[in-house]
């Protein structure tokens, strides 16, 4: 008799569980889909830089925030956030975002949100710029030097290794193509177009040197990381099956990096002509 109320115990225990955790996930998944609601403020306000009454979030005269005021405490944080975008959930929380939806976050800033992110070019190069001064004051190894057997090769990749921001999105760039060909027809985002692979590639960079740069040597780890990362970006951005999305991003990969090595290779050729 025993035996069994335990069992029964154990039973209700795990169910709960299972229903704890399929309403978590259910949570995780609506908030993939759409992290950011907006209210409207129904309050009267008059504008502090116009003078115009009006009921709203902004001024519809001059865009001044219905908040704005006297300078106070407060005012000094908001003045130091804007650099990062903080009073409105950008810059950090568009790193929390890339980390934990990041198809989803390119398909909102591509199809017109673009509130829901920071600016991502401005946010590679702040990401660079304090990646620069961190490794200034506290000094990494430099990564091994490339051998590849031709000198000029060799300094091209060598050049990309110690320019790591700017190589991540140089090596982007030549997915750019193969992606709008393999992913024109993507059931969850048809019609893919060259401008808005260009932005998801470097929203890929900045996950790619957030995840290497702090190593600054071709540790095998944050590479396999960064490309899980980029699968799963392609994943969810336009929404083909697990196989369907593996293969046509494996091959978008090895044409991509064929053309890259091409490029290379004839800019070496040249460079030897004319030596």
């Amino acid at each position: 008799m025993a035996t069994n109320s335990v069992r029964e115990y154990i039973t209700r225990w795990c169910r709960r569980v299972r229903e704890l955790v399929a309403a978590r996930w259910q949570q995780f998944r609506a908030w993939q889909e759409n992290p950011i609601h907006y209210r409207m403020d129904l309050a009267e306000h008059v504008c502090r830089n116009c003078g115009h009454r009006f009921i709203g979030n902004y001024c519809p005269v001059c865009s001044q925030p219905a908040g704005h005021g006297r300078i106070s405490w407060l005012s000094i944080w908001q003045g130091i956030g804007q650099l990062w975008g903080v009073e409105s959930k950008s810059a950090i929380y568009t790193l929390w975002q890339l980390l934990w939806r990041p198809g989803y976050l390119v398909r909102d800033f591509i199809s017109g949100k673009r509130l829901v992110s920071y600016p991502p070019v401005k946010l590679l190069v702040i990401l660079a710029a304090l990646f620069a001064l961190v490794h200034y004051f506290f000094p990494v190894p430099d990564p091994e030097p490339s051998d590849f057997g031709v000198r000029y090769i060799d300094y091209a990749f060598d050049w990309m290794n110690r320019h790591q921001n700017i190589g991540e999105l140089l090596t982007g760039c030549f997915f750019i193509l193969p992606t709008w060909w393999l992913f024109r027809r993507a059931p969850r985002y048809p019609n893919h177009t060259i401008p808005e692979g260009f932005f998801l590639q470097v929203y890929i960079s900045i996950l790619a040197y957030i995840i290497q740069a702090p190593f600054a040597v071709s540790h095998p780890l944050p590479i396999l990381v960064s490309l899980a990362y980029s699968y799963a970006t392609y994943k969810q951005l336009f929404g083909y099956g697990y196989w369907q999305t593996l293969w046509r991003w494996t091959l978008c990969t090895v044409l991509s990096l064929a053309a890259l090595l091409t490029i290379v290779i004839v800019a070496v050729l040249i460079g030897m002509l004319y030596q």
